[in-house]
């Protein structure tokens, strides 16, 4: 679909919904419907064109609590829908949809943050005694990451969205993704004693943060 195309009858849209003068706006509507018709481009199409969707790799061939979490936490600071492709062959990925830039920023900070947080969790694991089952490393582990996200989660606003912009990605979602369905995470380390794992967690995750870029702000900048 061409860009200009896109554009030229977004620029028609606006300017038939904010003209003061009927005629002007009657005109510029009249602009958008005739590119739209010559170009079989649908008002649904219009509407997708503000969506981006990005895509990286997870990581994990099934998800476990913390990396649930950990989503969550994505979707809710940068007002996107992510969900994962499972590949149990192979890494999956994780795809995040919203109105561009936010996936994009979404995909850098999971990125940079999700390094982090493996980094921590695993230099934890490895504090762990040499007496513990390789089963309870695991759990406490798991749980330290669920505390780090916890405290990182409680740093964050949530990313507002419209209604007109949450009925866009849920119709983007049906026609691109229609089979897509709701599946649970990994549960492992139920009984193990995780001792303080989720405390010692919690006061990790409160040394990084998340900062959503504004004005402009670069990438680079977006956590510390």
């Amino acid at each position: 679909m061409d860009k200009r195309i896109l554009d030229k009858i977004k620029k028609c849209l606006a300017l038939a919904k904010s003209a003061t003068n009927e005629n002007e706006a009657a005109a510029a509507m009249r602009s958008a419907q005739a590119l739209m018709e010559k170009h079989r481009i649908s008002a649904e199409d219009v509407g997708f064109s503000d969506i981006d969707e990005r895509r990286t790799t997870c990581g994990a061939n099934r998800l476990v609590k913390y990396q649930a979490m950990f989503i969550n936490l994505i979707e809710r600071a940068f007002g996107v829908d992510a969900f994962v492709n499972q590949n149990f062959c192979a890494s999956s990925d994780i795809h995040f949809i919203g109105i561009a830039p936010q996936p994009e920023l979404a995909s850098y900070c999971w990125d940079v943050m999700w390094a982090k947080l493996k980094a921590d969790r695993t230099a934890y694991v490895k504090q762990q005694s040499n007496r513990c089952k390789r089963s309870t490393k695991i759990a406490r582990g798991d749980r330290f990451a669920e505390g780090w996200v916890i405290a990182v989660h409680q740093q964050i606003t949530q990313f507002a969205r419209t209604d007109n912009e949450n009925q866009l990605i849920e119709a983007y979602k049906v026609r691109h993704y229609p089979d897509l369905a709701r599946s649970n995470c990994a549960a492992r380390g139920k009984k193990a004693n995780v001792g303080n794992a989720i405390s010692d967690g919690f006061r990790a995750g409160k040394e990084h943060s998340i900062h959503r870029p504004v004005n402009g702000e670069s990438q680079r900048k977006l956590t510390q």
